[in-house]
């Protein structure tokens, strides 16, 4: 499937979940951010949202926010989200911060968002619509999309099998992109107490309890893998293998919000 396909299939998608939805379920948005200038750009991201309705919760790891960030957290609230900050030390785990704000949400479905990936504005109306629909414990997106920052190029990979097939119940989802249902996800233990593997924490734990994962089409999320340190260490070559396009830069398309 090319590119111009993949819009045509997600919008025909979207238009027929979205024709049997009568109303959302309440939802909370948990970020864990270390990086001043990666809580700017998800901000930004966050007040794009189709989701007219979700509580954000944010822990602020290592650093305090700015004047900047408090007066976009101030057009959040202005447009009817609800906003949660809480700072930690350096001390504090990946697993700890985010299961922390976690026990704190209060909506029925909680989705996980990386500071540093590339969202759409239909990013979480898709996930819960696709979660309502399929009735998955979990919904989370494919890797379609990969931004290597070390070489300036988006890859495009779409592929029947692997973490690139797309609409098949799984284990695994790109783990910036989970929506789990509240319960399962306290059930499970939530995103753990470690340093890195939050995902597959919370994933094998909903598996391991009887849970369903739905892995959708990955359009309107953009993987990035950025030259400033991460959880792992990253082999851009792998990436590489196996594409289906390419773009020069960050992917410029309105289903990534990039358009501008």
């Amino acid at each position: 499937m090319d590119f111009e396909a993949e819009l045509v299939a997600v919008a025909a998608e979207r238009s027929a979940r979205r024709a049997t939805i009568k109303k959302y379920p309440t939802l909370s948005v948990v970020i864990a951010t270390a990086r001043p200038t990666d809580l700017s750009n998800i901000l930004i991201q966050l007040e794009a949202q189709t989701m007219k309705k979700f509580e954000l919760l944010l822990s602020i790891h290592k650093f305090k926010i700015g004047p900047s960030h408090r007066t976009a957290i101030a057009r959040l609230k202005k447009r009817g989200i609800s906003v949660v900050t809480q700072d930690f030390s350096a001390a504090h785990t990946l697993g700890s911060v985010l299961t922390a704000m976690a026990k704190q949400s209060s909506s029925e479905y909680l989705a996980k968002m990386d500071d540093d990936d590339i969202y759409g504005p239909e990013h979480l109306r898709d996930l819960m619509d696709t979660a309502i629909t399929t009735g998955a414990e979990v919904v989370g997106k494919a890797m379609n999309y990969i931004y290597l920052e070390a070489i300036d190029l988006t890859v495009r990979r779409m592929g029947p099998t692997g973490i690139a097939s797309v609409n098949q119940w799984d284990d695994w989802v790109c783990g910036g992109t989970i929506l789990v249902k509240r319960g399962a996800a306290e059930a499970a233990g939530w995103f753990g107490e470690g340093k890195s593997a939050v995902d597959h924490f919370l994933l094998s734990g909903v598996k391991k309890n009887g849970g369903k994962i739905y892995r959708t089409y990955g359009l309107g999320y953009i993987y990035k893998r950025s030259i400033a340190t991460q959880t792992y260490f990253t082999n851009y070559s792998k990436y590489m293998r196996g594409t289906s396009g390419q773009r020069v830069g960050i992917w410029s398309h309105p289903e990534f919000g990039t358009n501008s």
